[in-house]
This record gives C-alpha cells, structure tokens and sequence, in this order.
C-alpha cells in the first residue's frame, strides 16, 4: 500500500469528470444517497469552472483517483461571513487506513486558510463511527443542532 506522502491533490479538470463518477457513484451507494448524474455532472461542471463556488480536488497516486474531496463556500453571520463546508471528502477502499484522510483534511484546512476563511464545517453520518472518529481526532466537534433541507424543487 502506497504511504499518504505518496498522495497528491490536483484541481479536477473538465477531462477528470469521466473517471470520477464512478468514484462518485461509489461513494453515493456507501452514504446510501440518491444518485442524479444529470445534477451531478452540472455542479461538477461548476466547481470546474467557478472558484468562488468551491474546490474539487482529485486525490491521486500514481496518475490513478484515490479519492476525491468537494469544499464549498458559504456565508453566515454565526461564523463572520464566509466559511468552507466539507461536502464530500472519500478515499477508495484500496487506499485507506494510512492515514491518506487525515492528511486530506489538512488540504482542506490549508485551502479555507488560503481563501481567509476562519470555520470550515461537515456533516457526518450519525451511523457512520469510523469517519465520525477521523474527524474528531482532527478536532472537529458536533454542535447541538439538526440540520434541516427542504428542497425546492418536485
């Protein structure tokens, strides 16, 4: 198994997105969340093309996707204006427990610092332990809080 120092991140491009729905549609299966590649594919086409939307990085190894992450930007008076939110963050079975999640997280942190923002949040499944524990051990800390959505279309 490759070390986590043999990992790199790279800014995805329109020619990523072929080879990284199926990464997606992994993940998606895993969190047990609907799957739309139509809606997918446009706000992928976004992040692609619009920084101040977010980032979406490749983590790779040898050329090959290992996993991916999606920062998005958002804005709250709680939180001083603009902060990042984790949206995605999944390293491919094969790639995991080196420590390849931790070191995804300080890309992360370094690109909300780089963008002069102060908070960045996640949502994390209440069934899932094992990411829940990665994300405390970095320090993040659930708020006493329910997230709530209502979509706004049929």
């Amino acid at each position: 198994m490759a070390q986590a120092s043999d990992y790199r991140f790279a800014a995805a491009t329109d020619a990523d997105l072929p080879r990284l729905l199926p990464v997606l549609r992994e993940f998606y299966e895993v969190e047990h969340l609907p799957w739309n590649e139509a809606a997918l594919r446009r706000a992928l086409a976004t992040l692609v093309a619009d920084a101040s939307a977010g980032h979406l990085r490749l983590i790779q190894c040898d050329g090959e996707i290992a996993g991916y992450f999606v920062l998005g930007f958002c804005f709250s008076l709680e939180f001083g204006g603009r902060y990042g939110l984790l949206d995605e963050l999944f390293v491919l079975p094969a790639h995991r427990g080196g420590g390849l999640a931790k070191r995804a997280l300080a890309e992360i942190e370094a690109l909300c610092r780089a963008e002069g923002l102060d908070a960045l949040r996640l949502e994390v499944n209440d069934d899932n332990a094992h990411a829940r524990g990665i994300y405390e051990r970095a320090g993040y800390a659930a708020h006493p809080r329910r997230l709530m959505t209502k979509w706004l279309h049929d």
